[in-house]
């Protein structure tokens, strides 16, 4: 009788696969359009699109809408509206303007594709002269997403053959495209039923499923345009002779189970019936238990993706599977830029809450045969399935990338988060699983040395780099118990009286062997070890020994600035650890400076403004170096407790023959007067230079024109030769620090500045 069942339920198997299948396209359709939806979205939200449409960006296109750039994004038409609905800009496929035929179509909708309101749909389809074309539309606005929008991107891709082949390909299905043209006449015969079925007139489903064919059974979506009207026609196919293979199985299988199960039965009724009973119970609790166990084992308990246990036993499966077809494996280690910030602020549970969401994301972006991991707090592994090159794992990368940047509402709070990528291919990187998954992370770790927000390929010459690093890291740790390290002050002078202000102390490492190891190679590194916490207490600690050292020696005492780095303030206790210091040793904490870079200024957690301020209250200054390099928002000037700008070395090295640098110095400056910090210049190595920056209203500069770092002995000799001059008209000195002068001394007159030089 089962068999009997089975057998009269395939009249509709098929039916049932087809339908399948053609929803499996209709959904790697979607899925197309809604990474064109990321990319559209992220072009509208650029300030760069903003002023182009407003007219302050004429190359935008020149510049932005480059071959290269549409190919990638595989966008066959760029259009570009302005606020009240007209064309600004229509694109093909090669950088031109679009056709005469094109443009009218384009004009047609544009009232449809402007409106604040579109036709709700999960795709926007145009009819076209070329065919039809599915868009993506995205208001412009500025790149902080704020308005009002000024305009409307529309990027689109045609439904013809080329996407046809790349649904087959994710969809794993045949796929062919009909549709009307602008007469609305059908470019393609059709089938009897399918003729019926699209009849004007008509109400009709969406789809429609043939199962007349003896060879295949069909079936169809309908496509409609942005007017609700019928556009195009979706269809795959189904061999029958996978259901006849199916069917026979089945019931070969049905068969056994049937005749196993009565034989049983009987047997266990005979036998053991009371048994049984209490077996079968125990039985299946045990079974529930090590399917729940094993659910837990294998999968991720926040973001239900498979784990790092998982794809270590499942890699090799796939690398097996690889090596069958001749295909390749790409692993992708994904990791989410400064995520212990979002922790920090906001919670764990929001911050679980962002990684359930970004992991959504990333699963929209890879192929359905792709496979996620969750491997650790914030990071992610991305096994691409059947790579076809390097070229196409550069373009998931940058794809997953844009969607991980797309802005975020967590807890009623926007966030935006970057991550960094290492990537390695299989079997070119590596035969082992342990290894890709090295390599890869090696990867990920070269795409954080270079700023974050990036992706690697693994090269073999990063393991040679990777063994420097951590040689490096080792001789820095003996360096440190060895006493190895010492520190050199540079002077900061005044550049309306020429006398020095303030020092700066600078870390310096010379091996026993006499190699002078350059600050710029362990500094890093000792940063990304962590290790930078331990000699930043020793620098303090070696600053106020020397402070204490020359107020000893009745020198006129200038204060020193210290380089703090952002994990110092991580830890806890930074200002007690000042506190304690400067009353052991006997030194005022106004004589102690503390520089902090543009990078580090836009933290906002509380435990670190709460360090910057206990640092104010002690009397100890805040300088923000290196300013602007960094970030483009200036808002942190006005909430942080800063005193001093340092003007970065690149934009005073060329200031007296570059007018656009001496341009950025000046509205420095000015931003800073307004404020009523105090700047500083740093790289100082020229008359010019210097001269320049006193008539732009700068404050003070160092830098080896006026002096190079020198070591305590020798800034020492500075200070006395301070305290011996004499005029018969004292000039009190000013000494850097907030909106005021602190008095720390009276000089004599202007001395040649030469006599004040180291």
């Amino acid at each position: 009788m089962a068999t009997t069942v089975v057998t009269g339920s395939f009249a509709s198997i098929g039916a049932d696969l087809a339908q399948r299948s053609i929803e499996r396209v209709t959904r790697a359709l979607q899925a197309d359009l809604r990474q064109l939806d990321i990319t559209a979205a992220d072009y509208a939200h650029w300030d760069e699109t903003y002023e182009f449409v407003t007219g302050q960006r004429p190359d935008f296109p020149e510049v932005y809408l480059t071959r290269a750039a549409l190919d990638a994004l595989r966008v066959d038409v760029v259009w570009i509206l302005d606020a009240e609905g007209r064309t600004v800009l229509a694109l093909d496929a090669a950088v031109t303007p679009v056709s005469h035929a094109v443009a009218a179509r384009l004009s047609y909708y544009a009232p449809l594709v402007s409106a604040d309101v579109l036709p709700a749909s999960a795709m926007y389809l145009l009819r076209m002269p070329d065919g039809p074309l599915a868009v993506s539309v995205a208001r412009i606005l500025h790149s902080d997403l704020s308005g009002p929008s000024v305009g409307t991107l529309v990027f689109g891709r045609y439904v013809g053959p080329t996407m046809a082949e790349r649904l087959a390909e994710i969809s794993q299905q045949a796929v062919q495209v009909t549709f009307l043209d602008e007469q609305e006449k059908w470019v393609a015969s059709l089938p009897e039923k399918m003729r019926e079925w699209l009849s004007p007139g008509e109400s009709r489903p969406e789809q429609l499923v043939i199962t007349d064919d003896e060879a295949v059974v069909t079936g169809h979506v309908l496509l409609r345009d942005m007017e609700a009207r019928p556009l195009a026609v979706l269809s795959t196919t189904v061999s029958r002779d996978v259901l006849q293979l199916e069917q026979r199985t089945i019931k070969s299988v049905v068969l056994a189970l049937v005749v196993g199960f009565t034989v049983a039965v009987f047997v266990l009724l005979v036998l053991l019936y009371r048994s049984w009973l209490a077996r079968a119970a125990t039985q299946r609790q045990h079974l529930e238990h090590e399917l729940k166990l094993s659910r837990l084992v294998r999968r991720d308990g926040l973001t239900g993706l498979a784990n790092l246990a998982h794809l270590r036993r499942l890699l090799p499966r796939l690398m097996r599977r690889a090596d069958r077809s001749g295909s390749k494996l790409a692993l992708l280690h994904v990791d989410l830029d400064q995520f212990r910030h979002v922790n920090d602020s906001l919670g764990h549970a929001s911050g679980d809450r962002l990684v359930v969401a970004i992991a959504r994301r990333l699963r929209e972006v890879i192929g359905s045969r792709d496979l996620l991991v969750r491997v650790a707090a914030d990071e992610f592994v991305i096994v691409a399935m059947s790579v076809t090159s390097a070229a196409a794992v550069d373009a998931l990368a940058h794809r997953l990338r844009m969607a991980i940047a797309l802005p975020l509402e967590i807890d009623g709070v926007v966030q935006s988060i970057t991550a960094s990528i290492g990537i390695c291919l299989y079997p070119d990187d590596g035969v082992e699983p342990s290894m890709l998954l090295k390599h890869a992370d090696i990867a990920l770790h070269q795409a954080k040395d270079r700023g974050r927000n990036n992706h690697q390929f693994f090269k073999a010459e990063m393991i040679t780099r990777l063994r420097e690093r951590l040689e490096i890291e080792r001789a820095l740790r003996e360096a440190l118990e060895r006493d190895e390290l010492y520190l050199e002050y540079q002077p900061c002078y005044d550049l309306t009286t020429l006398r020095p202000v303030s020092l700066e102390a600078l870390l310096r490492w010379r091996s026993p062997s006499g190699t002078w190891i350059a600050p710029s190679s362990f500094i890093p590194i000792a940063e990304q070890s962590g290790l930078i916490v331990e000699i930043g207490r020793w620098v303090l600690r070696r600053v106020c020994w020397q402070l204490a050292e020359w107020q000893r020696a009745h020198v006129p005492l200038l204060p020193v600035s210290v380089n703090v780095s952002p994990r110092q303030f991580e830890q806890p206790g930074l200002a007690e650890t000042v506190s304690m210091l400067t009353r052991e040793l006997g030194v005022d904490a106004n004589l102690l400076h503390f520089e902090i870079t543009e990078s580090a200024a836009m933290q906002t957690s509380a435990a670190y403004l709460g360090a910057l301020h206990t640092l104010r209250n002690l009397g100890s200054r805040i300088l923000v170096d290196d300013f602007g390099t960094g970030y483009s928002s200036l808002s942190y000037l006005k909430h942080l407790p800063i005193d001093t700008l340092k003007i970065d070395r690149t934009f005073v090295r060329d200031m007296a023959i570059d007018g656009n640098d001496a341009a950025i110095v000046s509205a420095i400056v000015g931003i800073a007067r307004s404020l009523g910090l105090h700047v500083v210049a740093e790289g100082v190595e020229s008359a010019e230079q210097a001269e320049c920056l006193r008539a732009l209203g700068c404050d003070a500069a160092q830098g080896f024109y006026f002096s190079p770092p020198i070591p305590a002995e020798r800034c020492q000799q500075l200070l006395e030769k301070l305290k011996v001059q004499r005029s018969s008209e004292p000039l009190r000195l000013r000494v850097l620090g907030g909106s005021e002068h602190t008095d720390v001394m009276h000089l004599s007159g202007p001395a040649d500045v030469r006599d004040v030089r180291a």
